[in-house]
């Protein structure tokens, strides 16, 4: 069996392009791999999923600071409420006193706390409340405000660094990804065209392989022939006219001058008994005319089962009163020679070849004739021998010497 190259190396190239498609694909998952878990061989190396842990811890302590902040802010302004029911405000360390305050000689020995006398108005601690309620706000919001409260530096470097590291690994996957479209798009459109080309290569290898089959078939179908052919020789006649009438030792034909029917003229008398062929005997033409033909009975092969009689054929393979036979004469006879014998063809109606080929009737095959008779075997030409055309050789034929 035959290979065709172009078929053979369109394989290896899709193999190949599998491959690098394999290969590709594994780098690319690693990267993203790497990406998602981190890269175990750097020194500081933490996985997304430990900052995520981190980062919840982290905000987990600031909520929880913020709570208690919160729970701290609470209670002061509860006793801040306190306080002021009782008309009593802070200032720093410095307690600014009111109508509730003790008396002045009672707080003198206590450094940490000033006492304004018992003729402060209302109003006047009121505005000092509210004023320093103000301060106590502004340093809350300050303190909310600052970028210790609410950043952590290390984390946000590091979250920075991760979506730094995405937004590249990002680009790169599009990037590739881009580039490894590009890559299948033309490799498909390779493969597409090496498709075609493969397509067109095993279509003509079909048609030259089937039209080569099919000669071979036709050669070999023609050996056989050849092997198979024989020669096929004449053993049965055509008619070329019936008996009419039977009187005596005569028959009357249905042919006549008309038909080129001439005196002297001999025929074979047969018929066909179920299909099967029937030779009853011979006759001599001796009188002839317009559209009948008188002949006597020169031989009966067997009167008892096969009588001739009316309605039996007649028939001479020289004789032919539409269309003149062709004959060619080859080989050595015994009775007469190659000239009589063409000779006497003529004078039966016949024609005689010189050249033996497809468009003869017979051949007359006589002795060292094996050459024509192979030509006749491949022209299907049909043969006679030399006493199936000599016993029709009328009484009144003269050879030559």
């Amino acid at each position: 069996m035959r290979y065709n190259p172009i078929s053979f190396m369109a394989m290896i190239l899709l193999v190949i392009f599998t491959l690098i498609f394999a290969v590709l694909t594994i780098v690319k998952s690693n990267q993203v791999k790497v990406f998602l878990e981190g890269d175990p061989e750097q020194r500081d190396f933490k996985t997304n999923a430990i900052l995520r842990k981190e980062l919840i811890a982290l905000a987990d302590r600031v909520a929880a600071a913020n709570d208690s902040v919160a729970l701290r802010e609470r209670e002061i302004r509860r006793l801040d409420l306190q306080l002021a029911n009782s008309r009593i405000h802070l200032d720093g360390d410095r307690a600014i006193g009111g109508v509730a305050l003790p008396p002045a000689d009672e707080l003198k020995d206590n450094p940490m706390v000033t006492m304004t006398g018992q003729k402060d108005t209302t109003w006047k601690f009121t505005s000092d409340l509210i004023t320093a309620s103000v301060k106590r706000m502004e340093a809350l919001k300050g303190k909310l405000e600052s970028r210790d409260f609410q950043e952590n530096p290390a984390l946000e470097d590091s979250i920075r660094k991760r979506q730094q590291e995405l937004q590249d690994v990002t680009k790169k996957i599009s990037d590739d990804e881009s580039n490894f479209a590009k890559d299948r798009e033309d490799l498909t459109k390779r493969l597409d065209e090496l498709t075609v080309i493969k397509d067109k290569s095993d279509k003509q290898h079909r048609d030259d392989f089937s039209r080569r089959a099919t000669r071979v078939a036709q050669l070999e179908d023609r050996i056989r022939e050849l092997l198979e052919l024989e020669l096929k020789w004449v053993t049965e006649l055509e008619p070329d006219g019936k008996i009419a009438e039977t009187a005596a030792n005569e028959v009357i034909l249905d042919i006549g001058a008309r038909d080129k029917v001439f005196p002297g003229l001999m025929f074979a008398v047969f018929t066909h008994d179920k299909g099967r062929y029937v030779a009853k005997g011979m006759i001599e033409t001796i009188e002839v005319r317009e559209g009948i033909s008188v002949c006597r009975i020169l031989r009966q092969d067997d009167v008892k089962l096969h009588p001739i009689g009316r309605g039996d054929l007649v028939g001479n393979p020289v004789f032919d009163r539409t269309h003149p036979k062709t004959f060619f004469v080859a080989g050595e006879f015994k009775r007469y020679n190659k000239e009589d014998i063409e000779q006497f063809i003529r004078e039966t109606g016949g024609q005689v070849a010189k050249v033996l080929g497809p468009d003869c009737d017979f051949l007359v095959a006589g002795e060292r004739s094996e050459r024509e008779q192979a030509s006749a075997r491949q022209f299907q030409i049909l043969a006679l021998k030399e006493d199936d055309v000599l016993s029709f050789v009328q009484k009144s034929f003269a050879p030559k010497k």
